[in-house]
């Protein structure tokens, strides 16, 4: 009987320990070990999450390809309409680049004539949109050109055929001083022109010329 108590002793004895030592360790777990894991499987979750580095890259690919696209707009070489007539082989208008030059637009025309006067023409000029560059001819009275010459013509300049003046005739393509003293002489002797296409009439005026100026003119 002493054995039996005492065996039950030992019995009870360990189980209380154990019970000791399970309270022990738990008590000594760290209560937001949990949650401190959880975080961060939450964070390493967002950083290896392969959408969102996908949406982050996009996004910075499509911010620097905007900032590229503005420092080309701002610093690109951009188109100009320029407008070349005088003593050049193929009068006309003509469309460069904004970092060219009056020599290049003279050399879009074909060039100078043998009578052309180059003595007054700025060849290193920069080119801009809608210039006017004229070409006399040597021995051409230029006075009432001076105010034409390498100026710009604006788009929506039209010439009104029964008051413009020698200098305004002059600014329509393929009309030199002599054409645009003829225009004057017919409208002198004939009246007001009454419609553009009389522009015809003119002697030295045919259909290409006057295809070429018909959007540029009016017959008020």
């Amino acid at each position: 009987m002493d054995q039996i108590r005492y065996l039950k002793e030992i019995s009870i004895g360990i189980l209380v320990m154990g019970i000791f030592f399970i309270g022990y360790f738990g008590m000594s777990r760290d209560p937001d070990e949990g949650e401190n894991m959880e975080d961060t499987v939450t964070l390493e979750t967002l950083i290896d999450d392969p959408s969102q580095t996908t949406e982050d890259e996009e996004g910075g690919d499509d911010a620097k390809l905007l900032h590229q696209e503005e420092n080309s707009q701002e610093g690109g070489i951009l188109t100009v309409v320029v407008d070349v007539k005088g003593a050049v082989k193929y009068p006309g208008v003509f469309s460069l680049d904004s970092d060219q030059r009056v020599i290049d637009a003279v050399e879009a025309a074909g060039g100078l004539t043998e009578d052309a006067d180059s003595k007054g023409i700025n060849f290193a000029q920069l080119l801009e949109d809608e210039m006017y560059i004229y070409i006399p001819e040597t021995g051409e009275d230029t006075t009432q050109l001076s105010d034409i010459i390498e100026r710009n013509l604006s788009k929506e300049t039209v010439i009104d055929l029964n008051s413009a003046d020698e200098t305004e005739l002059l600014q329509l393509d393929g009309i030199g001083p002599s054409r645009a003293a003829d225009i004057i002489k017919y409208r002198e002797t004939n009246g007001p022109f009454k419609s553009v296409e009389e522009l015809k009439n003119v002697t030295g005026i045919g259909d290409k010329t006057f295809e070429r100026i018909k959007e540029e003119i009016k017959a008020n």
